[in-house]
């Protein structure tokens, strides 16, 4: 910013008003000496100016001094004013600037980390799934399947923050159906429908991870205990935005539920993470919901 393209105008102005108000003065009082000889003639009237000049004239000074001293003040005074501002917005101006690169720099950071995140985490898979190869027939089989349908859970989590570039939310739409693909992928038994309906939302990441594994649980344990065999399998799961809440409503058709007590312990414990209450019915199968 030019202050010279500032100081310029504000110059002209002072300059103007000291020579408007210098003529101004000398004018009303030339005029005022006509009117007080108005017919005189010019040697009168100029001996009687010559002799009344002095006394005008510092008359005159004192005023336009005081003028002038008061101009410059405000002059001044508006002159320091406008300085500091410009001050003022250059260091605002320059602490925005860092403050952009703070954020770009915590933004690549959190980026990173998400994508060593993931590359971790799938490393984990991978070596989970080479146990499970391992283990064909083997009666804790089942218990690496879980655990591995858990971890693609959180390493898709990451997945979906580093490829959307977001640090804080992602849209619970894309990242459960990618969750439900992983663990179809996992399980050997194909012989079940499972149905989402959910809107597309956009949620904290933390509360993401949590419904994640909440899904993730709640499928796991319809699949192994609530179906009898040849039993025909059906899971659903509804996620709807109801004005400033976001109700959650998982249900199965299985029959070992039915008008039991059924409190599962994980899916308790990441409903106290999320911070709600769930109701769990078993009327015609288990049925889970809660608003978040």
């Amino acid at each position: 910013m030019n202050i010279k393209v500032f100081l310029k105008p504000i110059l002209f102005i002072f300059y103007a008003v000291v020579f408007f108000n210098t003529s101004l003065v000398f004018s009303f009082q030339t005029k005022n000496f006509s009117l007080q000889n108005p017919n005189g003639d010019v040697t009168t009237i100029e001996k009687t100016f010559l002799n009344k000049k002095q006394p005008i004239s510092d008359q005159t000074i004192n005023e336009v001094k005081k003028s002038q001293i008061l101009l410059l003040v405000v002059v001044t005074f508006f002159v320091s004013g406008f300085l500091f501002l410009i001050y003022h917005l250059k260091k605002v101006r320059i602490i925005n600037q860092q403050l952009e690169s703070y954020s770009k720099q915590n933004e690549f950071l959190i980026s990173e980390t998400n994508h060593r995140v993931n590359n971790n985490l799938q490393l984990i898979s991978l070596l989970i799934a080479d146990t499970l190869r391992k283990k064909q027939g083997d009666e804790n089989r089942n218990d690496f399947v879980k655990l591995l349908s858990k971890v693609e859970t959180i390493a898709s989590l990451h997945r979906h923050l580093y490829q959307t570039k977001t640090n804080n939310e992602i849209d619970l739409k894309e990242y459960l159906l990618e969750v439900k693909n992983n663990f179809t992928s996992l399980e050997e038994d194909k012989e079940f429908e499972i149905t989402f309906e959910i809107d597309s939302i956009q949620i904290h990441s933390d509360n993401a991870m949590y419904i994640g594994l909440l899904v993730t649980e709640l499928i796991i344990n319809s699949v192994k205990h609530a179906f009898e065999k040849n039993h025909e399998k059906r899971m659903n799961l509804e996620i709807n935005k109801e004005n400033n809440f976001i109700s959650f409503d998982y249900k199965d058709n299985g029959l070992n539920s039915t008008d039991k007590k059924v409190s599962p312990k994980l899916v308790l414990q990441l409903c106290q993470q999320l911070k709600v209450n769930p109701t769990i019915e078993t009327a015609k199968g288990f049925h889970l919901y809660f608003n978040l």
